[in-house]
């Protein structure tokens, strides 16, 4: 059976139940929506975290690493940056070269540095992600198929369009190579080449990726959805452009 593919998970929220009562507090303030005060109470448990296990032990790594995910949903990308750091020296002392926790700090790091518009560090750090990722899952893990996308989206930000077709292609591979052919992703993908072909004014080859992506999104979601009607919208609108009616 094709495996599912995951969205990837922040750093260390698989790897220790939580190891104190204020992560506890932390988690339930996440649930909420409230990451001021998810950030408050890590903040406290990290005190914790230090002088019950020292700097260089797990349970401080994963209290670093919610404090950057946390961060980074108050958009606070410099603070999240920092968190990470220290989480990445960590693992460096406990963890193999290659481990799969620290690709996702890599891969998160990536993310932060693509929404300060620093592509330059976000593409260094989404492939020594995707590195790791080939190491440890090989080429066609679903890890990777979301990575590639990440780079993808960076080299459209920086409106090199050839390059990001490029991963994205990559990433559509893998995610057909793993998942069920009407999976929502597919259709994510297929949309995403769609647009870069557009963006280049390949509109007949756009149109053909968005209607593999209606298709899809038919077959998931049904006519009415916002997902479908946008697709549909977006096929209406190069149509307009190729004046084909």
């Amino acid at each position: 059976m094709k495996k599912i593919l995951l969205s990837m998970v922040f750093l260390g929220m698989t790897l220790l139940l939580a190891h104190g009562p204020n992560h506890n507090k932390a988690n339930d303030a996440k649930k909420r929506g409230d990451y001021k005060a998810a950030v408050k109470y890590s903040l406290m448990q990290l005190d914790e975290d230090y002088k019950k296990f020292g700097e260089y032990s797990n349970e401080t790594m994963i209290t670093y690493g919610r404090l950057g995910s946390y961060s980074e949903k108050l958009k606070g990308y410099p603070e999240a940056l920092s968190y990470y750091f220290e989480a990445l020296k960590i693992q460096a002392k406990l963890l193999d070269d290659n481990d799969e926790t620290t690709a996702t700090t890599y891969n998160n790091m990536g993310g932060i540095y693509s929404k300060q518009g620093n592509y330059k560090e976000a593409l260094v750090y989404y492939f020594k992600s995707l590195g790791m990722q080939e190491i440890l899952f090989g080429k066609n893990h679903r890890s990777a198929a979301i990575t590639n996308s990440n780079i993808a989206k960076v080299y459209r930000k920086q409106e090199k369009y050839q390059e990001a077709l490029e991963y994205y292609k990559m990433s559509l591979a893998i995610r057909e190579e793993t998942l069920e052919k009407n999976h929502y992703t597919i259709a994510l993908a297929h949309s995403n080449i769609g647009l870069i072909y557009f963006k280049q004014g390949k509109h007949a080859e756009a149109l053909n990726e968005l209607g593999k992506t209606l298709k899809i999104r038919k077959n998931v979601f049904g006519n009415k959805h916002s997902f479908t009607k946008k697709t549909q919208k977006n096929i209406d609108y190069i149509k307009s452009k190729m004046r084909i009616h």
